[in-house]
């Protein structure tokens, strides 16, 4: 029988299945378009202004995320250019996230600065429990990120930052109901003092969700739990600690594939089934800061740990599941001088030192079950940046970065940026080049069920080259910004899924995989209530023999426009996503083909707000307000139109 083989993307949603079938600032900166002054924490191993970076960047800040009212940072994400969302039908169901037509795994996903990519589920972070609560702003930096980040960050690097503590106290508290028996309570509490201060939030997410199949009417909800803490301590003038945690855990209603045999008229699509999944999730960390000659001289210390628990339950109340934590210490020294006789630069240096320990662990639904294993991998990594600032009109950038690994031939990676800037004429011009590296997932070196699931342990890890250049331009007395960028990247080494009957395994393609693309971004600010934006993205992303990657729109686009009104009372906000046709893998054995195409389709969100007092707002949303009947992914049904509302009561400060 010939070889299928399709993208690892396949075997992500393969492991879920076959599991649980076995047991603005302004408002410019929406859409992208920064603010020249923001300041970044994401592109750099120190922080940065945005028109420094060389890097393609985006921010969705917290008033975004409050106008839009997504209850999950995935749709949040739609807007963002370059990156696409595949979600496994309703929110709460599994959800990829792809930038610049890279795999999932290939984008390292940051809260607080925490690796948050589970090491058991492939090295990828699942979006589905990710609730927006409590986020100060997103960061999404795109193109290669090895030589800051080290493997996972080779399509770029999407980093949730949460809201801190301040001077006095505030509170906020919002309960929402609407479409599909959807419920919804946070909360948020901030307050403290300039020296001592912190913040905590939770929240609840609740649906009885719609039916992911085309057939039966059972319904498949989820229940997401969230808490999350932040505190800083000015300890001295010059020393401080901050600590963040985050812990997370959710349960949902899920489907499985039907792979019964002989096959039956559903073969290969998802069908009704009691399949549940339950996760949880842990990211903290610890930071002590020593600043130096007034901030010449800064010395970081800290400790991250993450903690990763899935588990699947199959109608027989089989129990299967896997666990997987990461230990990480850095140190990093910065120092920032500058050479005002020469060019007046601005320069900044970091070294950087690294150890990591990861652990998985899986088990079967008995003590004795074969596919129980442990493993474990430790790594430590050396990093080198050096930034400089000419004139305050060009900015350069370089890095470089070393992974000592035990399981892989040890990788360097480097990173080159270059901002340009002309004030008189409102121009900047930007470009990087890097290399990245993402290793393979503990899944795919050694299997997680031997009957169904083979693994390979020859595989090599994935490399990329890549490069990207923009310009951006402000027209309007900088009241309308555009940016345009251009980026390629080849990939060797991709890793695929091969099926071949009933057993199924990963290998390296010979070859280089390739991505082209151009990603537009606008934003405006037409009137002093009135703002605008938009972006389009073009992706070609293609495997060495020419095919296209599965699940990668070759178009996608956003619209979003705030109206705000009635004296700042009142605000109204329409977003509409345009999501392009593109491929998917099918798996019936009675058709020819095993590639489909899926429909393009547009999600328009209309959204406002109203305060009826100064600390009480009443708002509602309707989501897929035109009513799309579309799958993100081939055989799960996303939920139809619905409508959602509900009360927030803000305090204090």
């Amino acid at each position: 029988m010939p070889h299928n083989r399709t993208n690892r993307s396949k075997s992500v949603l393969l492991v879920s299945t076959a599991l649980a079938g076995l047991a603005a600032a302004p408002a410019l900166a929406a859409d992208g378009v920064l603010p020249g002054d923001t300041i970044f924490v994401t592109a750099s191993r120190a922080p940065a202004e945005a028109y420094t970076i060389g890097n393609a960047i985006s921010v969705l800040t917290a008033e975004d995320i409050e106008q839009r009212q997504n209850p999950v940072i995935s749709d949040l994400l739609r807007s963002v250019p370059g990156i696409a969302v595949s979600r496994s039908g309703g929110p709460g169901q599994l959800t990829q996230v792809r930038m610049r037509g890279a795999e999932g795994n290939h984008t390292l996903v940051l809260v607080d600065g925490v690796e948050a990519n589970e090491l058991n589920f492939n090295g990828e972070f699942d979006f589905a429990s990710l609730m927006a609560v409590g986020i100060e702003r997103i960061e999404v930096l795109r193109g290669a990120q090895s030589a800051l980040y080290g493997s996972d960050a080779l399509g770029g690097v999407i980093n949730i930052i949460t809201k801190g503590g301040m001077p006095g106290f505030s509170a906020e508290a919002a309960i929402e109901g609407g479409s599909f028996a959807e419920r919804q309570a946070t909360m948020l509490l901030r307050g403290g003092s300039e020296r001592l201060n912190g913040a905590f939030s939770a929240g609840y997410y609740g649906t009885d969700g719609t039916n992911l199949s085309r057939y039966g009417s059972e319904k498949d909800g989820a229940r997401v739990f969230s808490f999350s803490g932040k505190g800083m301590a000015q300890v001295t003038d010059n020393f401080r600690i901050d600590a963040v945690g985050r812990y997370v855990t959710s349960k949902n209603d899920t489907d499985a594939q039907d792979f019964n045999w002989p096959p039956t008229p559903t073969e290969g699509l998802v069908i009704d089934t009691l399949d549940q999944q339950k996760n949880q999730l842990f990211y903290g960390r610890v930071q002590g800061e020593l600043s130096l000659f007034e901030d010449h001289w800064v010395h970081q210390a800290s400790v991250q740990y993450s903690d990763t628990r899935r588990e699947y339950i199959n109608p027989s109340d089989d129990l299967t599941g896997n666990h997987g934590s990461r230990l990480k210490f850095e140190y990093q020294n910065t120092v920032n001088f500058q050479t005002p006789s020469f060019l007046d630069a601005d320069h900044h240096v970091t070294v950087a030192f690294e150890r990591e320990e990861q652990d998985f662990e899986n088990h079967g639904a008995v003590p004795d079950a074969l596919e129980n294993q442990k493993r474990s991998e430790p790594q430590n990594s050396y990093i080198a940046e050096y930034r400089v600032g000419l004139a305050d009109q060009l900015f350069l950038s370089a890095g470089i970065r070393h992974d000592d690994n035990r399981m892989f031939r040890n990788a360097t990676t480097y990173r080159l940026a270059a901002a340009w800037q002309h004030k008189q004429t409102g121009t900047r011009l930007h470009a990087s080049h890097g290399t990245a590296v993402t290793n393979p997932g503990f899944f795919e070196l050694f299997g997680y069920y031997p009957d169904f699931f083979i693994g390979n342990p020859a595989l090599k890890p994935e490399e990329s080259r890549s490069f990207d250049v923009g310009i951006e331009q402000k027209f309007l007395g900088d009241r309308l910004t555009l940016d345009v960028t251009y980026f390629h990247a080849n990939l060797e080494n991709e890793i695929v899924t091969v099926f071949a009957g009933f057993s199924t395994t990963v290998e390296n393609l010979v070859g280089k995989s390739r991505r082209n693309g151009v990603e537009v971004m606008l934003s405006a600010q037409l009137t002093d209530n009135l703002s605008i934006g938009g972006s389009y993205t073009y992706t070609d992303s293609r495997q060495p023999g020419g095919a296209p990657e599965v699940r990668r729109p070759r178009h996608m686009g956003n619209f979003n426009a705030n109206y705000g009104f009635a004296a700042g009372r009142g605000n109204v906000n329409l977003d509409v996503s345009y999501n392009g046709r593109q491929l998917d893998n099918e798996f019936a054995s009675s058709t020819p083909e095993s590639i489909v195409t899926l429909n393009d389709y547009v999600l328009v969100t209309l959204a406002a707000s109203y305060k009826l007092t100064d600390s009480l707002e009443i708002y509602g949303r309707i989501e897929n307000l035109v009513d799309q009947h579309y799958e993100e992914v081939f055989s799960y049904r996303s939920p139809g139109i619905g409508a959602f509302g509900g009360l927030r009561l803000k305090l204090g400060d």
